[in-house]
């Protein structure tokens, strides 16, 4: 496997179309598939280098939150307001007035927690989402300040729709975190740390960088018109807490840690090395890889569909083009197999820098790819990730066309914005 993905990965950064990148995959064993580190001159890039996970937080806060689904203290059909009555003051935008003052109702329906862990309650990012930052410009609130929002205020953006009637990907796992906060009477990050971090042995994985770690950050870049890399700015000091850490981005890992998080799900919640413990398999298999769009009671359309509204941050495009997709309590699901990889029931997600990984439990696989970079969604990337997941299953790489790949650059007939 090294000798078909070395090269490919290698090129992609010596051409300059990723600042570095790393990768893993493993086998449910824990056996090491495939690992990697690559990056120019300037700085390293491993396994364990330092990231910023950016959106792979999400699939530990869900986590987080199902170890409240099997002790009893949390409800997944209980209305959101039960557990953060703050919620009580989100309503929905309709629209905007021609002098562009938003225009705002009530919810008819109440916001469950359900619609929280499957992104159906009716929030969305301001740099996906063009309603959502227009709302944010008009009433005076930055843009794209999740992970420096000091005020639950900050999460309490307008909903897109009625609550449990389409899935827009946002912050509703930030809210979800507050939820667990609310249950345990301490931080996200706090209980995350004991209940997770620690029974796995994640020892490069939490809210802030010591130091030296914050030295090793594979530090945010950023990719311009013309496909050119540059420094970003910084997004946070990784070395302070935040003031109000959500549980959509808050976590820093390495790509090292973070499989190890996976390899425990992938084996049913228990961790098969170490025996450290985060869920029970039936958790897992009927909350993490079940499709629960249903459940819900809406379909699947919009999932894996990637807007941009601030196309610095992210291009757009779509996940698994023309394949049955869904959304479990954390992540995005394949309904069927995948010509180039997973089995039908497996599931994936990623993170705002460029991170992408994926968790096939019937075949006893995941990967992890992962860059420090925005736009996200870009096809050099992507094309990486895509390249582990065929070497992985054993699969041909795709032709220069992405033909057959597990993604889509742009937005084409059956993948347009919606806008209000």
């Amino acid at each position: 496997m090294d000798s078909v993905l070395d090269p490919i990965f290698r090129k992609a950064v010596d051409d300059g179309e990723v600042p570095g990148v790393c990768a893993i995959a493993l086998d449910s064993t824990g056996k090491v598939l495939y690992e990697a580190g690559f990056h120019g001159t300037e700085f390293e890039v491993t396994t364990r280098t330092p990231l910023n996970m950016y959106s792979c937080t999400k699939l530990m806060t869900s986590v987080a939150a199902l170890q409240l689904v099997e002790n009893g203290s949390l409800d997944i059909h209980a209305p959101v307001v039960k557990y953060c009555p703050e919620i009580a003051q989100v309503q929905v935008l309709e629209g905007f007035q021609d002098d562009g003052s938003p225009i705002l109702r009530k919810p008819a329906q109440d916001i469950l927690v359900l619609h929280l862990f499957t992104h159906t309650a009716g929030f969305a990012y301001d740099f996906f989402e063009a309603d959502t930052l227009k709302y944010r410009l008009t009433t005076s609130h930055p843009p794209g300040r999740t992970m420096t929002a000091d005020s639950k205020d900050y999460y309490s953006t307008p909903l897109l729709h009625e609550p449990g009637s389409a899935y827009v990907y946002g912050m509703n796992t930030d809210w979800l975190g507050f939820v667990v906060e609310s249950i345990v009477g301490t931080s996200l990050s706090s209980y995350i740390d004991n209940h997770i971090i620690h029974p796995l042995g994640l020892s490069h994985t939490g809210g802030t960088l010591t130091a030296e770690e914050s030295g090793k950050l594979f530090k945010l870049h950023m990719k311009d018109a013309s496909g050119k890399l540059g420094p970003g700015p910084p997004l946070r000091d990784p070395t302070a807490p935040l003031a109000l850490p959500g549980g959509g981005d808050y976590l820093y890992s390495t790509v090292e840690d973070y499989t190890q998080f996976l390899l425990a799900l992938v084996n049913g919640g228990t961790h098969p090395i170490s025996g450290g413990t985060v869920l029970k398999p039936e958790t897992v298999q009927k909350y993490l890889f079940t499709d629960m769009l249903p459940t819900v009671g809406c379909n699947n359309e919009g999932v894996g569909r990637v807007v941009a509204s601030i196309p610095m941050v992210s291009a757009e495009g779509h996940f698994l083009p023309g394949v049955d997709k869904g959304w479990s309590l954390g992540l995005m699901m394949n309904n069927e197999a995948l010509p180039n990889g997973r089995s039908k029931g497996s599931g994936a997600w990623a993170g705002l820098g460029n991170l992408y990984y994926w968790v096939d439990p019937a075949a006893g696989k995941l990967g992890m790819v992962a860059s420090s970079y925005f736009p996200f969604f870009d096809r050099s990337a992507l094309r990486l990730a895509d390249a582990l997941e065929r070497a992985v299953y054993g699969k041909p790489m795709a032709d220069e066309d992405d033909t057959g790949s597990n993604f889509k650059c742009g937005l084409t007939e059956g993948m347009e914005r919606a806008s209000l």
